[in-house]
């Protein structure tokens, strides 16, 4: 014992400064210390409230510099909060969460040092740290509604259903808030929950019936769930107060054309074009009438309508593609024509149009224009599948078999599996005699369509001018037994049969049929004349190749067979 009260006084001499003539009592002693922390708690208060002056002041670096003075003298939780608040005004983050990190330490359960500890990791991007201190704010406050809110935002981007549910629970905390239940109607809308975001809007509405921002919202909710009635009457009543709002006419056309009112949609729609809307607004409310037309005829004249109204506001190539459908769906080919022609003039890069254009001239049978066209259009889309498709169909049929060849060969090299090209490329190859490169991509082709009549009947006649008779049979034969029907094969093989004198019985049947079925078709009744005359039938065969001629006075092979007839029959002065 003696040994330790004898190392005791060495320490206390050290501490206080004391001489060995003038040691106080323990008792006098923690007198002066309580006397020494008070007056430090009221130096730091002096200091704390020249901050708080200064700040009201708004003179946050200097509050800031009494802070800190009140800090050396009193480390209280309250000093370190103030800091930190100065800190974010000035934009200081770093220390601004040292400080309220520090606040929240000395003050673990307090809400409101919490809630700004957790603000400060919100401003720092910090989400996942912010949460964790809002979630402790309600914990210790479970109506802390800045806490709640907080939450709600913070779950907004990621976690909607969560954001949700707590906007929810600030709604039972506090009633129907504005901010909170805009933020309700906007999550609901992002989840698709329509029917929930109806109530929350019309709960809004009932807080400022007059807010069109509100309205509008409603109107899209109830076009959504197909309430349409109830979409007409809001925006009629907001359309008494902002009669020229193009969003409320566009919603009011919306809700007649969902109920297939096209007439009273189009009232609206044209106030629509007519107004200062961007033009591709307008096109797009015309292309709907495009589309709605194509379903129901009912639709084309007020789909016209809109269309020329649109016309009047600029010369476009989508306007004139339109009319263009439109005159389509009027079985109007040369308007069709026409339009498309414009078109693909004024949008000379698009090469959709031009395809289109080619099409439609090729089945108007317009084969003149037709390769003027494509082959202007080839000029600027040289490895364009359908331009070069139709230009090569086009030249075959006017019997330019060596342009036709270079156009479907391109065609056939840009899509390889294209069976109507491959098809028409060995039809063309044949015209040429090509025999042998004609089959090829037939062949191809009938690999991929086996039960195709057409591309069978084109080997048909080709083993046929090769006198390859039992393929042409067989091939025949195959295509009749898929479609006993096809007057082309039963003709083209009639006469098959009738030029080699064979089945000639089975020629006049398949011949009779085909005439049966096309009684003006020349080459028909050639078959059917070449046929008797094959038979010895001379007098039929002449009654039918002369209707032939009635029909195409112009084909000389008529001439000959009916030449050859009268040979036959030793009538020298006809045959000649």
């Amino acid at each position: 014992m003696k040994k330790t009260i004898f190392l005791i006084f060495p320490l206390l001499f050290v501490i206080f400064g004391c001489s060995a003539t003038s040691i106080k009592s323990n008792k006098e002693l923690t007198k002066d210390a309580n006397k020494s922390i008070t007056q430090n708690e009221k130096l730091a208060q002096d200091y704390f409230i020249k901050g708080a002056i200064l700040d009201l002041q708004g003179d946050y670096t200097a509050a800031i510099l009494e802070y800190q003075e009140a800090l050396k003298l009193d480390r209280q939780a309250g000093i370190y909060h103030a800091l930190s608040k100065d800190y974010i005004i000035i934009q200081k983050l770093a220390p601004a969460l040292e400080n309220a990190k520090a606040a929240v330490q000395l003050s673990p359960n307090d809400a409101e040092f919490n809630l700004l500890l957790g603000n400060i990791y919100k401003m720092a991007n910090q989400p996942d740290s912010a949460e964790i201190i809002f979630q402790k704010v309600v914990e210790i406050d479970s109506l802390n509604f800045p806490a709640y809110f907080q939450l709600a935002q913070l779950n907004e981007a990621k976690r909607p259903q969560k954001a949700l549910m707590y906007y929810n629970r600030l709604i039972k905390l506090s009633g129907p808030e504005w901010n909170v239940l805009v933020k309700i109607a906007e999550l609901n809308e992002r989840l698709g929950n329509i029917d929930n975001t109806i109530t929350t809007v019309e709960k809004l509405l009932q807080l400022d019936p007059s807010n069109l921002r509100l309205q509008k919202l409603l109107i899209e909710s109830y076009l959504k769930t197909k309430n349409n009635d109830k979409a007409i009457l809001l925006a009629n009543d907001a359309l008494s107060m902002f009669p020229d709002d193009l969003t409320l006419i566009e919603y009011k056309g919306n809700a007649n054309a969902n109920q297939n009112k096209w007439e009273e949609a189009a009232v609206e729609y044209e106030k629509l074009i007519k107004s200062d809307l961007p033009f591709e607004a307008k096109k797009r409310i015309a292309g709907g009438f495009v589309t709605e037309a194509a379903k129901d005829s009912s639709i084309i004249p007020i789909a016209k309508k809109l269309l020329f109204e649109l016309e009047k506001d600029s010369s476009d190539w989508q306007t004139n593609a339109f009319l263009g459908e439109i005159s389509l769906e009027e079985n109007d080919d040369s308007s069709a024509i026409k339009y498309f022609e414009n078109a693909a003039n004024l949008a000379p890069w698009n090469a959709q149009l031009w395809s289109r254009l080619g099409v439609l001239l090729f089945e108007s049978q317009k084969y003149e224009e037709t390769i003027t066209q494509m082959k202007a259009a080839v000029n600027n889309f040289p490895d364009d599948f359908v331009i070069n498709l139709i230009l090569g169909l086009s030249l075959s049929q006017q019997k330019d078999t060596e342009g036709a060849a270079r156009a479907l060969e391109h065609a056939v090299r840009l899509n390889p599996n294209d069976l109507t090209a491959l098809h028409a490329y060995g039809f063309t190859l044949n015209q040429q005699k090509r025999y042998d490169a004609a089959l090829i991509y037939l062949d191809k082709a009938l690999n991929l369509a086996p039960d195709n009549i057409q591309i069978i009947g084109t080997m048909g006649m080709i083993y046929d001018s090769m006198k390859d008779y039992v393929m042409t049979d067989s091939l025949y034969n195959r295509a009749l037994g898929i479609d006993s029907l096809d007057v082309l094969i039963s003709n083209n093989y009639a006469y098959s049969l009738s030029e080699r004198g064979v089945e000639l019985e089975k020629a006049l049947k398949l011949a009779e049929y085909a005439v049966e079925m096309q009684p003006k078709n020349s080459s028909y009744l050639d078959t059917i004349g070449w046929v008797h005359f094959k038979l010895g039938n001379f007098e039929k065969a002449i009654k039918f190749i002369e209707q032939a001629i009635e029909e195409d006075s112009e084909n000389a092979t008529l001439f000959d067979h009916l030449a050859d007839i009268f040979a036959k029959m030793n009538n020298k002065e006809k045959a000649i």
